[in-house]
């Protein structure tokens, strides 16, 4: 393959995540090779994005998600509908904006449970719509890696497009 002559374009790095298999396993387990019920939806890396690993207090009591604060600019300064879509499925909650702590509100439970969110999961929430317009509830497309322990190296991987993460099996 010629490579055209011109400018050329640096490309971000690229941090590949192989799903860890223990000794004497063939396969994925069952939560991660679930078919087609599990199915993901590729974001559309044209939009503002922020990636959570899940934490204990993510996937159990008090299961609340902080929105990092590089992302706040993107989001209003006041309480508004949200909608997560994830997998076919919505789920309607509250975008607390106008506290210190920009946070989703307690209705982040039932998406936790309804996805089954465990420790070191991955979400990666796609800003659809609603961001800074007033009177529109905010939506975000969520795509959920099933992590299992996600490497250190790579766990602060994602916050931009600049710095992708791709999971390859």
């Amino acid at each position: 393959m010629e490579i055209p002559a011109g400018p050329s374009r640096k490309l971000p790095a690229v941090h590949l995540v192989k799903p860890k298999l223990e000794p004497g396993e063939e396969s994925l387990p069952a939560r991660l090779n679930a078919g087609e019920d599990q199915e993901t939806t590729p974001l559309s890396g044209r939009r503002p994005f922020f990636t959570a690993i899940m934490a204990k207090t993510h996937v159990q009591k008090p299961y609340q998600l902080a929105i990092p604060a590089h992302f706040h600019r993107r989001l209003p300064a006041r309480r508004t509908a949200a909608v997560l879509r994830c997998g076919g499925g919505s789920w309607i909650m509250s975008y607390c904006g106008d506290n210190r702590l920009k946070r989703l509100d307690g209705a982040w439970a039932d998406f936790a449970v309804d996805n089954g969110l465990l420790v070191g999961d991955a979400c990666v929430f796609e800003l659809v719509s609603g961001g800074g317009v007033r009177g529109q509830e905010l939506v975000f497309e969520v795509q959920v890696l099933r992590g299992g322990g996600m490497p250190g190296e790579i766990a602060d991987k994602g916050a931009t497009a600049d710095d992708p993460i791709v999971i390859a099996d």
